[in-house]
């Protein structure tokens, strides 16, 4: 099954008698962006009644059909606070609300007249009069449901609240019992999700107790497009089991609605075992790989390169035929926009807000597994050759390699002949052993100075006498970076920047193939994997600003991501969203290793054998504790704090267009679904999960940032402060 609907029962809105928002659940963290800057600290549960313990300002994002009034009810008991204030899309309520004394919740029905309430997305701010501290927290009030009912409540209407923990339950119809979503009518369980190639949706209706006069329909509307009816029945007391076929909204993300309408006279309705299915693809068999080499080219951006973009001017030969021969995943994301904490995930498996290494300062801990640690405890010989400051020793990159050389802490040339000559070394004198190398190239980034022949492929300029001078271009960038800028570029320094930039990938290209001939040469060619990936981009003004460690757009996250060996993976190109923290997981399996202790992300493997992988596709990415990001194929969401900017990434690939989210309510709610479930997890590995018992927690371990090494990273162009730096990017400037 591609998506059990059953295990991801809490990511549905449900409507019974208006939209139910379930608090001190998993179901409420997808209206309050999880644990994401809303006001909102922990779940807790009095006897049956769950609650979330609100701040003095607590937010909740919910969707409307349709614009009009609506009675909002909540239930909750004060703690530290008996004054409300209630603002609804930064309007305010004219009035406040005071709340009873005592220690029982209790219900509050409070009016919002039309013109506050609109069709799509409203924010909802409840702003109360004080704290009392709670343990560690500073709380208000607990709240335990909240009931956004269209109009007024209806007289006598029989109401049960659709608690996460009644919805899903074992169900006897007709003698027989199967797990099921079961409501009382009149309800409305919407899964939003994106429809698999060939999906059919699986599922059995029918009726426990007396249910006469319920109705059961199914209506699947995609992004954009009309609704459509694909399933309507009476209920009655046998399952009537059906096998829907939605090739039509195939690559969509649609809104899927499980509609129960009637009164059912006390009765319920059920919906059981419903999930989406593919059919078993024929696969591809995965040889083992006996050795593994992992390229990651510093400052390489996706669109860079024709095999992503194929209308790119860079000319890599050698990388084309690679991405001809080989997997390549056109949608991968880097986990952040710098380079120690996305180097970081690539080698742990690992988010940056579990391994913490975020910051200047701060170091990946030693209780976190590196991939080099786990391959040379199977018996690998291992080999690092790193050529950016920030992957080194002092910021616990040492781990598991029996060779490690760091050129900018040794003060050596990082040149990409000299890297991958010494890799090549390492290589030959363990060509008969199993081994497992990484190579961190950096050519592309600052200060940009590739050999004279491979500018002028670019930029063939004899009389440029502006500004930009190879090997002054870190300074140059950081200094354009600040607020307001101290440089500014015209259109001729663009291109001799531009220029640059681009001729390192070309001269890299070609060491590259060098490096590879080598490799024929020493018999080891056949039977090593390559993948190569990068660790964030390079930005050229495209939104106000230059170089990278600023900003979670796709020039900056989306990166190359190739696996290449011909003969044991495939030539085919996969188009949903994946991460490059499962590039470790990913080689480990191949190589038939035992897995990272604690991994977070998941191998790439059913992609590589053409499996269509279970779930959302979906990729998450951090900057700091200041933003966060979603991938969701074409669909993209940043937030920033709580503010949300959304993208179609099919029509404008270069983010220049913001999206009203409201004009795309379903992918829109889609993103904020699957971004408030990742954020709401404790359990990243399993973040899609109800179930967050669980979860990995490593000590976070920082260094004093001494004057050498200040200076080493300086040259690269970084911002640089001696001491224990503060909690800030590398050459953050907003």
């Amino acid at each position: 099954m591609q998506q059990d609907l059953l295990d991801i029962a809490h990511l549905a809105d449900v409507d019974h008698h208006g939209l139910y928002v379930d608090f001190g659940t998993p179901a409420r963290m997808k209206y309050t962006i999880g644990h994401w800057r809303t006001g909102w600290g922990s779940d807790g549960a009095d006897g049956d009644e769950t609650f979330t313990h609100a701040t003095d300002a607590s937010r909740v994002y919910f969707s409307m059909r349709q614009a009009g009034p609506v009675t909002m009810r909540v239930r909750m008991r004060p703690i530290g606070s008996r004054r409300l204030q209630v603002f609804v899309n930064n309007r305010s309520l004219p009035e406040g609300i005071q709340l009873a004394e005592g220690a029982e919740f209790r219900d509050y029905d409070i009016a919002i007249p039309a013109d506050m309430i609109r069709a799509g997305e409203n924010a909802l701010l409840l702003r109360f009069g004080g704290t009392t501290r709670v343990g560690d927290e500073n709380v208000s009030v607990a709240v335990s449901s909240i009931r956004f009912i269209p109009g007024t409540p209806t007289e006598g209407e029989r109401f049960l609240a659709p608690d996460l923990a009644a919805l899903v339950a074992q169900i006897d119809v007709g003698g027989t019992e199967r797990r099921a979503i079961a409501v009382r009518a009149p309800t409305t369980v919407t899964y939003h999700l994106e429809v698999p190639q060939g999906g059919r949706l699986v599922l059995g209706v029918g009726g426990e107790g007396t249910v006469a006069g319920a109705r059961a329909r199914i209506v699947v509307q995609p992004e954009g497009g009309e609704a459509a009816e694909v399933y309507s029945a009476a209920v009655g007391n046998r399952w009537d089991d059906q096998n829907v076929d939605l090739t039509r909204f195939a690559g969509q993300v649609v809104r899927l609605e499980l509609i129960a309408e009637g009164t059912g006279e006390g009765g319920r309705v059920a919906w059981s075992v419903p999930g989406i299915m593919v059919a078993p693809p024929q696969v591809a068999e995965l040889r083992p790989v006996r050795n593994v080499v992992v390229l990651l080219i510093d400052t390489l951006r996706a669109s860079k390169l024709r095999p992503f973009n194929p209308q790119s001017r860079v000319r890599t030969p050698v990388l084309e035929r690679i991405a001809q021969e080989g997997t390549v995943f056109e949608a991968a994301q880097s986990q952040e926009n710098w380079t120690k904490p996305s180097v970081a995930s690539v080698l742990t498996g690992l988010t940056p807000s579990t391994h913490g290494a975020k910051t200047d300062a701060a170091r990946v801990p030693d209780s976190a597994e590196l991939v080099s640690e786990v391959f040379d405890g199977a018996g690998f010989a291992t080999g690092s050759f790193l050529a950016n400051g920030y992957v080194s020793d002092r910021f616990g990159f040492r781990q598991g390699w029996d060779h490690y050389v760091n050129y900018i802490r040794d003060n050596r040339s990082t040149e990409a002949e000299d890297v991958f000559r010494e890799a090549g070394d390492f290589i030959e004198q363990h060509k008969d052993e199993r081994f497992f190398v990484y190579i961190q190239t950096i050519d592309p980034h600052v200060p940009y100075d590739p050999p004279a022949e491979f500018l002028s492929m670019y930029d063939s300029r004899t009389d440029y006498a502006g500004q930009v001078r190879p090997r002054m271009t870190g300074e140059l960038l950081e200094r354009a970076k600040r607020n307001p800028p101290e440089v500014t570029f015209d259109a001729s320094d663009r291109r001799r920047l531009e220029a640059l930039h681009d001729g390192e990938i070309s001269y890299h290209d070609r060491e590259l193939g060098r490096f590879l001939e080598r490799l024929q040469q020493l018999g080891v060619g056949e039977d090593t994997l390559l993948v190569i990936t990068s660790d964030h981009g390079e930005e050229f003004n495209e939104h106000n600003s230059w170089g990278h460690g600023h900003s979670l757009y796709q020039e900056l996250i989306n990166v190359p991501l190739i696996f290449w060996r011909p003969g044991v993976v495939p030539a085919q190109r996969v188009a949903h969203t994946v991460s490059t923290m499962q590039i470790s997981p990913t080689v480990l399996e191949l190589a038939q290793v035992q897995g990272l202790r604690n991994a977070e992300g998941r191998a790439l493997t059913p992609e590589l054998r053409g499996e269509i992988p279970a779930g959302p596709q979906v990729a998450f990415s951090d900057f700091l504790d200041d933003r966060r990001a979603i991938r969701a194929g074409r669909w993209k969401l940043i937030l920033r704090g709580h503010n949300p900017t959304m993208f179609d990434l099919q029509s404008d690939p270069g983010e220049q267009r913001e999206l009203d989210m409201n004009r795309h309510p379903i992918a829109a709610r889609y993103l904020r679904v699957l971004i408030g479930q990742y954020l709401g997890a404790i359990d990243r590995g399993n973040w899609l999960s109800a179930d967050q018992r669980a979860r990995t927690q490593l000590g976070t371990e920082s260094i004093e940032i001494d004057p050498v090494l200040c200076a080493q990273l300086r040259e690269l162009g970084y911002g640089c402060t001696e001491g224990t730096a503060p909690p800030s990017a590398v050459g953050q400037t907003d």
